[in-house]
Order: C-alpha cells, then sequence, then structure tokens
C-alpha cells in the first residue's frame, strides 16, 4: 500500500491534479504552500498555485513543466523523483475529487493551525525562560499566523460563508 493513501496533504493534491481549473482555483483559495508539512508536498502546491495562476489546470503534466521551468539546473535525479511522486500521488487519489477536495483542504489546514500553535506555544516556552518581559509580552500577543491559519480553517470547513469567497494567491 502507497504512503499516499493515508496522507491527507497528498490525497489533497492528488484530488487537485484531477480537478478542472475553475474548481481547482476555488479549492486553492486560502492555501500557500507552507501549510503542508511535508518539503515536497508543499514544493507540488507551489506548482499548482503557479500553474492556477496562469490559468492551466493542475494537471500532473502541467505541474511537472513547471517544476522543469523554475529548477535552477535541471537536476535529472531530483525532477525523476518529482515526477514519481507526482503519479504516486495522482493514481492514489480518491475517486470524485470534487468532492473530497474541499473536504481534504479543511483537514490539511486544521493540520496547518495546529502545527501553528505548536510552534508559537513553543517560542512562548522558549522566550519564557530567555527573553526579557517585554520581548515575552510581544511575542505572547503576536498570534497572526495562528489567527490566520484559524481564518483559513474555519472558510475550508464552511466554504459557502461570505469569509471564504476570496481568490488564490498568485
Amino acid at each position: 500500500m502507497t504512503s499516499a493513501l493515508l496522507d491527507p496533504e497528498r490525497q489533497f493534491l492528488g484530488c487537485l491534479m484531477q480537478l478542472p481549473l475553475t474548481h481547482a482555483r476555488r479549492v486553492l483559495t486560502g492555501m500557500c504552500p507552507g501549510d503542508l508539512a511535508d518539503p515536497t508536498a508543499s514544493f507540488v502546491l507551489h506548482l499548482a498555485i503557479r500553474a492556477v495562476a496562469n490559468d492551466q489546470r493542475p494537471a500532473p503534466v502541467v505541474l511537472f513543466e513547471h517544476a522543469q521551468e523554475i529548477a535552477e539546473r535541471p537536476r535529472a535525479s531530483r525532477l525523476r523523483e518529482v515526477a514519481l511522486w507526482l503519479a504516486d500521488v495522482y493514481q492514489a487519489a480518491p475517486a470524485a475529487p470534487v468532492e473530497h477536495a474541499a473536504y481534504l483542504k479543511a483537514v490539511v489546514l486544521k493540520a496547518a493551525w495546529r502545527r501553528a500553535v505548536a510552534e508559537h506555544a513553543h517560542r512562548l516556552l522558549q522566550a519564557a525562560s530567555e527573553s526579557a518581559t517585554g520581548e515575552l509580552h510581544e511575542l505572547l500577543d503576536d498570534t497572526t499566523a495562528v489567527d490566520d491559519l484559524w481564518s483559513r480553517y474555519q472558510a475550508a470547513r464552511n466554504p459557502n460563508s461570505v469569509s471564504a469567497r476570496l481568490e488564490v494567491a498568485a
């Protein structure tokens, strides 16, 4: 069994690669490459956002083409890894990607929010023992990243709300 079957990030990207442009644009609304924990998945999301911004469907061949374009030096082994990753994820994607993509987006954003909360808590814990009181107070109040992810997660959970009707960032 492939690990793509059990990984929400890979399942999300597998669905995304099967969507028509209009659906892909809607699903990518509020998504950022940094939302994904896996570096390859993050890179592929970057490629998908780039493709959709260029009015291209995020099909595997389009994503691979974009990977080739942005590679500093064509590294055959790395590009081969990306190609195999794309094929594996595309093949393991759930049937009915339109129905699954929105749900998986919310799952991915919830995980990203939880990671952001954990990172913020870690910074606070470290600052509590190492930083000046003023710096600790500023860090305590700096929840911008966490709040942003929470808003995007809520919008993904409720795609018909007014705040969820944004455009994908290029």
